[in-house]
């Protein structure tokens, strides 16, 4: 499943396949908000979204779901 992580401030945008390792999804949000200030910790700026534009509550949720 592609999702698309848009950071709010600046609107950086990163298209992800899940499912995929947390850690990894954790590196690529931390690359898309400001690491030398904000990191990955608070991703409260960041919004995810499906293939049809509805936007993700929980992203790491959904990814556990499709792990399964």
């Amino acid at each position: 499943m592609k999702v698309k992580m848009v950071c709010q401030r600046d609107y950086e945008t990163r298209e992800v396949e899940l499912p995929m390792s947390e850690e990894a999804l954790l590196k690529i949000q931390g690359s898309v908000l400001d690491r030398n200030t904000k990191g990955y910790i608070t991703g409260d700026e960041m919004k995810y979204y499906n293939e049809q534009g509805e936007e993700i509550e929980n992203i790491f949720l959904l990814n556990r779901q499709l792990q399964q």
